[in-house]
């Protein structure tokens, strides 16, 4: 238990410090990691090091209180889900910025995220994408994220249901979708 309550310290710092448009009387998310219908309960995906409890913590903090991207106001939305299909995606394409040495959205082949969506099995409606270099941890990356306003954009977009993030190496993808 002491374990849980050091990493939970730094995300209800991270929490505090955020520009939020809501008072302090939102009740905070209920978050849980649901597999989405396509994905058995049992899979996981053990290569992806990520702490998927507190990257959906941070994001679904910032969603159900609302914050300034940049200088758009977002107001609240409602929370994501887990999609093992989604994560699968995103550290798939980490692993690949960090073997071919590039950080881009679309991939040296001209695979763009949509494409890549479509190749693990996630029918999509909506997405958006997220990446990132060099951050150390959950919350340095979504920080990062929410320092830029199109990145923050993409987390606060009231249109995704669920999320997945992946990670190799130094390399980060946060893959946000609606499915069809």
């Amino acid at each position: 238990m002491t374990g849980f309550l050091k990493l939970l310290a730094p995300v209800c710092i991270f929490l505090c410090f955020i520009d939020c448009g809501k008072a302090n009387n939102v009740n905070p998310p209920v978050t849980t990691i649901i597999p989405d219908s396509t994905a058995p309960v049992t899979d996981s995906f053990p290569e992806n090091k990520v702490n998927r409890t507190a990257l959906l913590r941070l994001v679904n903090g910032l969603r159900s209180r609302g914050c300034n991207c940049g200088t758009d106001k977002m107001p609240p939305v409602p929370t994501l889900t887990w999609s093992i299909t989604l994560e699968k995606a995103a550290w798939r394409h980490s692993r690949d910025m960090d073997s071919l040495h590039y950080f881009d959205h679309n991939s040296l082949d001209g695979t763009t995220p949509g494409q890549r969506l479509d190749a693990a099995g996630y029918h999509w409606m909506y997405y958006g994408e997220n990446i990132a270099k060099g951050q150390m941890d959950e919350q340095a990356v979504v920080l990062g994220w929410l320092n830029s306003p199109k990145h923050c954009h993409n987390m606060m977009d009231a249109n995704v249901k669920e999320l997945g993030v992946g990670k190799f190496n130094i390399y980060w993808t946060m893959e946000l979708g609606s499915k069809k």
